[in-house]
């Protein structure tokens, strides 16, 4: 399974009242730059014609929200599970969801090659679209520099690099997982002091990538980042990443690594996954 692009085969098959045609979706999302794109597919009503395709267009359009809310539920949040679990608990997300879900760019639109659907595809870039909609949680303040001595590099680096292994320690449930990108994951000390979180600070998210595409990080972490690996997961779902003790206090010691967390240039590798 490839984790920079996931899709979420959830298919949904919606029957609405007899007055509309049915729709169907699929949607994915490419963890490693926060692009969500979503396919809809709407049969053409009873009557219609092939050059009916902008009406045909205008009923899907008018018709989609609700799955493109459903698709959106379907994507890991934070800690606490999916992003509709986090609506469920929190009305007011699902009023800034319900605004994203609104702000959805098409793509393109068509006739199915039989020319009895219309088809179209739309796209999100969540990680310009959550700072701007969803407000901060709170405000960063990252720890004190360590006290003693660290040793500091002599150039600075350019980001982080977090390689997760398969199967981590879960903190506190004594069961072992692998870890799961989210939208509002991480990165925690040893102590569970927060060292990133998108939903405070400059909100950038984290960047996911398999091991083998580790090169295409260069762009966010820069040629000299600082290479760690983690330790253990948190959350109910396994999505936040603890790093160790000596980790965290070479990466606080530094003005460049302060940096790098301030400014979110973070980069994920995670074991590939046989299909």
């Amino acid at each position: 399974m490839k984790f920079t692009k996931i899709l979420l085969i959830a298919v949904l098959t919606i029957i609405p009242p007899s007055l509309f045609s049915e729709i169907i979706v699929q949607s994915s999302m490419d963890w490693s730059t926060g692009h969500f794109e979503l396919y809809a597919t709407r049969a053409l009503d009873s009557g219609m014609s092939p050059s009916d395709h902008p009406q045909a267009l205008k009923a899907l359009e008018r018709e989609l929200p609700p799955y493109v809310m459903k698709e959106l539920g379907l994507l890991a949040w934070n800690r606490g599970g999916t992003l509709q679990q986090g609506m469920d608990k929190n009305p007011s997300l699902r009023t800034y969801i319900e605004s994203i879900a609104d702000a959805i760019d098409m793509e393109w639109s068509r006739l199915s090659k039989d020319q009895k659907s219309v088809e179209a595809s739309y796209s999100l870039e969540l990680e310009n679209i959550l700072p701007e909609i969803i407000p901060p949680t709170g405000v960063e303040e990252l720890s004190e520099k360590p006290i003693g001595w660290v040793p500091v590099p002599e150039d600075s680096w350019t980001g982080i690099l977090i390689y997760v292994p398969e199967n981590l320690p879960v903190r506190g449930t004594g069961l072992s997982a692998d870890i799961h990108p989210a939208l509002y994951a991480r990165v925690l000390s040893d102590n569970l002091e927060v060292l990133a979180d998108p939903s405070i600070g400059n909100r950038q998210l984290l960047s996911y990538r398999n091991i083998q595409d580790r090169d295409k990080t260069e762009s966010l972490i820069g040629r000299r980042p600082y290479r760690v690996m983690a330790r253990e997961l948190y959350g109910d779902l396994p999505c936040d990443i603890i790093i160790s003790k000596e980790d965290t206090r070479r990466i606080l010691a530094a003005d460049s690594g302060r940096h790098a967390l301030s400014e979110g240039r973070i980069a994920i590798l995670i074991e590939s996954k046989s299909e």
